[in-house]
């Protein structure tokens, strides 16, 4: 299955968007695809895997990209932590969300802390196994031969108005030994800028202690 795909692809495949679609079969197709999802994940209770992520600013032109190791532990505990020189820490245990950044010199860096009183915002509560496709997101199937790819990509919006973002790709596996698997995450926010997960060397259902979701702040570590 191909796994590669530009930036560039990505952006006009945003742009397709407003395309109009054959709505009656899309949505029974888009259906299937989106319960193959839901009931591979509903199985899941960890996942652990690398992580390539690429951010694209639309007003300034500007792509930036990052890699890392995400940890999860279903339902709504969620780590990502940002190597390359990074450092850069984003938890939750599912009470709150916690990112945390070092000081390029060394010091304690600075920290900010969130209480998720409605829980993770969807985007992230899918995967985190604190929302569901059926009940939280409208969806429909995109053509994959326009990104390169080889399985189902799968258009995902709200139904609850979401600050934070406007739709979600998933870009789905349609083998037969891992029909259902997320390979990548492509984000868009109401600015039409765009933030785009791929995973790599997924684990699923390892064992995770709980003490994952624990972020012990260093000395001198200031809270912003």
């Amino acid at each position: 299955m191909t796994r590669t795909i530009t930036l560039g692809a990505l952006t006009a495949l945003v742009i397709a968007l407003a395309a109009p679609s054959a709505r009656a079969q899309e949505a029974s197709s888009a259906a299937r695809v989106a319960a193959s999802v839901q009931a591979f994940y509903d199985q899941t209770t960890t996942v652990r895997t690398s992580f390539h992520q690429t951010h694209y600013d639309r007003i300034y032109q500007r792509t930036t990209r990052s890699r890392g190791v995400l940890t999860i532990a279903r339902p709504g505990k969620m780590r990502f932590d940002y190597l390359a020189g990074s450092g850069k820490v984003v938890v939750t245990d599912g009470r709150a969300l916690t990112v945390y950044e070092p000081d390029e010199d060394g010091g304690g860096g600075q920290y900010a802390r969130r209480d998720l009183d409605d829980g993770l915002p969807s985007a992230l509560g899918f995967l985190a196994g604190t929302a569901r496709l059926d009940r939280d997101f409208t969806f429909r199937l995109r053509d994959p031969s326009s990104v390169g790819w080889d399985g189902h990509v799968l258009e995902l919006r709200p139904r609850r108005a979401e600050p934070a973002y406007r739709r979600v790709l998933l870009f789905v596996d349609d083998d037969a030994a891992t029909a259902g698997v997320v390979r990548k995450v492509l984000v868009q926010d109401h600015e039409g800028n765009l933030n785009l997960f791929e995973f790599r060397r997924t684990r699923f259902n390892a064992p995770v202690a709980d003490d994952r979701f624990v972020l012990e702040m260093p000395v001198g570590a200031r809270r912003i």
